[in-house]
């Protein structure tokens, strides 16, 4: 070109030569990550061995190309010799070897689209060689009759030239393939890269999930839920008025507020309207409380009353970063893989590493707030120990960290805790809560048309409003019973005779209920007697369904596989509603975790002291008679109490007997001796029918697992356990 010499060919060989070299150097560094890379690279690849098979035939056709313009040269000069004089023949001829004429320069789409043709040099070598037989007898060529000699070559070029026209129309067409290949390649390779996006996702979520559940898998986030059921607006509205608890939240430092009452008197309502209240004001003008955690104790839920389950749940609520729902604090992650590393490891986080890891996460955090309601409702040394550990959180804060403990008047926690910023519910204290509460509940019942049908006059209305405030004492549970009472009557007499003779605390409200239940005709009492004994002592909530199975059941009837075979056992004639009803309201259904609980810890903590009737002792015997009924009447008719039933039994049998062991008299009532155990159990040398059935449901069902009793039984050969001849 002009005065430089460019060799077309050697650029198209060094060209596919690079190309082959990048793609054997990703060759060789995919090696290296072979998970992660070898996809992408896979699609690359593809992609460069189709420009490099492409780009060889364009070569090819380029170096064609070359040879085709400079004998398109020569034969216009044979042209122009023959039409114009020599001199004109020759400065073109000159021309053309010097690279000066434009006549034979090929535009830059038609070499692009040379990439295409299919067998480009021996096209090319038929038209060059036609060519070279016109120009290697140019010198001979001297008269007219040599000019048809020429014009006869030249005329054998022309089918090439036609035959290139249809090459180019075919590179055409399949460039446009290529095109539309490429398109949905890249169109694959999206959504290849959104889908592995998607799924990375998710395993990294699974993964999280499962961090989370191995801290803990106590359901605090329903149990706030339930808590805040009932609650009116405005409830606890007083207490954040009081100056104790302004000091605590605007406090610089490092403190702890404890509110105690009577009980009754709405606590755990204070407490979920505090942690609502501590929310809302994280995003006002106040102290911010970046994070709050929390925990609701529970006498009946062991889960809800043990020391290293209440910290592990705060912890798991602490690795969570407040902005996002997809991320886990390094410091909980780095514990869980270290604990993971092992193949040995604990299937729980120690208390001494919990506490540890808490103390970390809590640095995270600027204005950290930790909430716990009903610590009077673990045992005496637990809540000692909580409280001690919640003393070693404030003391190595680094930020003001908060605390709010919520209990009954406790002597122990009152020796712990009274030099601290404390608030003592009094009645005038949450008179405000309980009059919002009054007044929305007697219009929701007018208003659902449980009171007087719905025809009540104002003037009665505001007496039932005014003897329910006068007499509450600061206790929500009693007002709730006085109108649950008022609705069961009919005219409105009884309704003036009703005000003026109410129960003056929550133990007369009890003994009138129980009296009431006691005088019911039929068997309300007895399938009563049974319900309240297996909520009194039961290893663990129970499902509807279990209370209902064990509200059926007579220990002291006879089993349904000892029935003569033509008297089939009874059907079952209870259900959920009737039980609750039967039990006076005493007890009720918790529908978000679907378990039986009492009304309030009240009424458990009151059946207690009815040792002549409801006595703890008496209720173990009972529910271990009930357990090995179930056991030995068979998987199939029982089957919802039979899973507690066989889990549980030893843990009846064993509290009971020791219950007896450390009375200070022994009577002839309490013996150690359980008759149905011993036929459960069979003799000292084989066991019976029941017992092998039932520890081969215990082995086909991996029920038994934690459980020490469970240990020694499973260990034994199944051989050993023959039943009694």
């Amino acid at each position: 070109m002009g005065d430089k010499e460019i060799d077309v060919q050697e650029k198209a060989r060094g060209f596919v030569s690079w190309l082959n070299k990048f793609k054997e150097i990703g060759d060789i560094v995919m090696q290296y990550d072979p998970v992660h890379a070898a996809l992408p690279w896979a699609g690359v690849r593809f992609i460069l061995m189709l420009v490099i098979g492409h780009h060889e035939k364009l070569a090819a056709a380029i170096v064609a190309m070359e040879r085709i313009a400079i004998l398109i040269g020569r034969c216009t000069i044979y042209e122009q010799l023959y039409l114009h004089t020599i001199l004109q023949a020759l400065s073109r001829l000159l021309a053309v070897f010097q690279g000066k004429t434009d006549i034979v320069r090929p535009p830059e789409a038609t070499l692009a689209e040379l990439k295409g043709i299919e067998e480009p040099e021996s096209t090319v070598e038929s038209a060059a060689s036609t060519v070279d037989k016109c120009y290697s007898s140019h010198a001979r060529i001297q008269n007219k009759g040599d000019s048809r000699e020429l014009r006869a070559l030249l005329q054998d070029f022309f089918p090439v030239i036609t035959r290139m026209d249809a090459m180019v129309t075919a590179m055409d067409a399949r460039i446009t393939t290529m095109d539309a290949t490429a398109s949905a390649i890249d169109a694959t390779v999206t959504v290849l890269d959104a889908t592995a996006t998607e799924i990375y996702e998710e395993i990294k979520e699974q993964e999280r999930i499962t961090i989370l559940k191995w801290f803990s898998t106590v359901p605090y986030k329903e149990h706030h839920d339930h808590a805040c059921d009932g609650c009116v607006e405005n409830t606890g509205s007083w207490l954040f008025k009081r100056c104790e608890f302004i000091d605590w939240q605007n406090s610089q430092k490092p403190n702890l507020l404890w509110l105690h009452g009577i009980p009754g008197a709405g606590k755990t309502k204070l407490v979920s309207a505090t942690i609502k209240y501590l929310s809302e004001i994280s995003h006002g003008l106040s102290i911010r409380v970046d994070k709050i955690v929390y925990f609701y104790c529970k006498r009946d839920e062991e889960n809800r009353r043990d020391r290293q389950k209440l910290l592990l749940a705060l912890v798991k609520q602490l690795a969570c970063p407040p902005d996002t729902d997809t991320a886990i604090y390094p410091e909980a992650l780095d514990v869980y893989k270290k604990e993971h590393k092992d193949p040995s490891s604990r299937t729980q986080l120690s208390i001494k590493d919990g506490l540890q890891l808490l103390g970390q996460l809590l640095k995270r955090y600027k204005h950290p707030a930790i909430v716990l309601d009903a610590l009077d409702e673990c045992a005496e040394e637990t809540r000692s120990l909580i409280i001690e550990d919640l003393h070693c959180i404030l003391d190595n804060a680094t930020h003001p960290v908060k605390v709010f403990i919520a209990s009954r008047h406790s002597l122990d926690i009152e020796d712990r805790l009274q030099d601290l910023l404390h608030v003592r519910i009094e009645a005038r204290d949450n008179a405000e809560d309980i009059e919002n509460y009054v007044t929305k509940e007697l219009a929701l019942r007018v208003q659902n048309k449980k009171l007087l049908r719905g025809k009540i006059s104002p003037a009665l209305k505001q007496l039932i409003k005014d003897v329910l405030l006068r007499d509450a004492h600061g206790m929500f549970l009693w007002v709730d019973y006085q109108l649950r009472e008022l609705c069961k009557l009919r005219r409105v007499s009884d309704i003036h005779a009703r005000l003026g003779k109410l129960p003056k605390n929550l133990s007369g409200v009890y003994d009138e209920i129980m009296g009431s239940i006691e005088s019911r005709p039929g068997t309300d009492f007895e399938l009563a007697t049974r319900a309240l004994k297996w909520m009194l002592v039961s290893c663990r909530p129970l499902k509807p369904q279990e209370l209902v199975a064990a509200t059926e059941l007579n220990p002291s009837s006879t089993p349904p596989d000892q029935l003569p075979p033509d008297q089939p056992p009874p059907e079952p004639s209870l259900d959920v509603e009737l039980v609750i009803q039967v039990c006076g309201g005493l007890i009720l259904l918790d529908q978000e975790l679907d378990v039986m609980r009492f009304a309030h810890l009240s009424v458990q903590e009151y059946l207690e002291t009815r040792k002549n009737t409801w006595g703890t002792i008496d209720a173990q015997c009972f529910v271990s008679e009930g357990c090995l009924w179930t056991l030995q009447s068979g998987l199939s008719p029982m089957p919802a109490l039979y899973y507690y039933a066989g889990r549980s039994w030893f843990r009846h049998c064993r509290s009971y007997q020791d219950m007896v062991l450390s009375l200070s008299t022994r009577d002839s009532h309490h013996t150690l001796d359980i008759p149905i155990l011993n036929t459960f159990l069979g003799s000292f040398n084989c066991a019976s029918v029941h017992f092998v059935k039932w520890a081969k449901w215990v082995k086909k069902n991996n029920v038994g697992e934690g459980l020490d009793l469970y240990d020694t039984v499973l260990s034994a050969p199944m051989t050993r356990l023959q039943p009694v001849a």
